[in-house]
This record gives C-alpha cells, sequence and structure tokens, in this order.
C-alpha cells in the first residue's frame, strides 16, 4: 500500500505541471481583462493596477509575474528575462509572447492600449485552451500511469 500511495504521489507530482500551466493561463485571462478595464475606465497607473489585482491571484506562479513585474516597474527598468525569475512552467516562444506584451503596455493611448490588449487577450486564450486540453490529457494519464507502475511494483515485490 505505501509503495502505491508513494507511486501516485509522484504522479501527482508530474500532472501538477499541467494542472499549474491551466490555472495560470486562467488567472493571466482574468488579468488582462483587469489591465483592459482599468485603462478604460479606471485609468489608474500600470503598478496600482498590479499591487491591487496582486492580492487576488491564486496561482503561485502568477504571483511570481506580479511581483516581478511590480518590481521592474517600481525600479523603471527595462523588461527582460527577469519578469521569468523563478516561473518555470512558461516555454520560451510563450515568454517572447509575454514579453512583447509586458514591453507594449502603457506605450498608446487608452484606445489604442485597449485594442493592443484585445489581440493579445486572442493569443492568450488560445494558450489557456491548449494547456486546458493538455491538462485534461496529460494530468490524468500521469496519475493512473504511477498508480499503475506501483502496482506492478507490488506484484514485483509479492
Amino acid at each position: 500500500l505505501i509503495i502505491i500511495i508513494c507511486f501516485a504521489l509522484m504522479g501527482f507530482g508530474l500532472s501538477k505541471y499541467y494542472i499549474d500551466r491551466k490555472k495560470f493561463f486562467s488567472e493571466f485571462e482574468l488579468f488582462v481583462s483587469n489591465i483592459s478595464s482599468n485603462i478604460i475606465f479606471g485609468r489608474e497607473k500600470m503598478l496600482t493596477i498590479i499591487t491591487k489585482y496582486n492580492t487576488q491571484h491564486k496561482s503561485a506562479d502568477m504571483a511570481k509575474l506580479c511581483d516581478n513585474y511590480s518590481e521592474i516597474l517600481s525600479k523603471k527598468d527595462i523588461i527582460n528575462d527577469n519578469l521569468f525569475q523563478g516561473i518555470t512552467i512558461l516555454k520560451s516562444e510563450e515568454k517572447k509572447l509575454f514579453l512583447n506584451f509586458f514591453s507594449n503596455l502603457g506605450k498608446y493611448d487608452a484606445i489604442s492600449q485597449s485594442n493592443e490588449i484585445k489581440s493579445y487577450s486572442t493569443k492568450f486564450n488560445e494558450l489557456y485552451i491548449q494547456s486546458a486540453e493538455d491538462c485534461k490529457k496529460y494530468a490524468s494519464l500521469f496519475i493512473k500511469l504511477a498508480v499503475i507502475v506501483g502496482l506492478l511494483v507490488c506484484l514485483l515485490i509479492i
């Protein structure tokens, strides 16, 4: 029983990557809509928007992204790979998309910025859909495979 539980925990650990990606992209879509509505209606500064949103997050990776971005904004630094410090769930092409998105924030007037955010929002929605499909496929697969391997190991030991 202990062997099966250990293998099941390993399966949960492997599936956590896909679950975290799905949660991150889901929260990022909310983040983008929050930014868009604040730019159009609230007209608050980006650092204020990020700080307010950062108290509402559920994903650890989203919290790290918000912290890194607010730190870059407060230092008035150039947006670079420091934005992803501590975030391991993003692929390199996704990081490029995020860098472009965050680099373009605040460069346009409110209407142009809103249109820019909408175009990025469709790309982020595609990433969310893909991560949800991957989570559905692979998260349960890793758990099931780990339990099966655990059972096989138990059978071999017996």
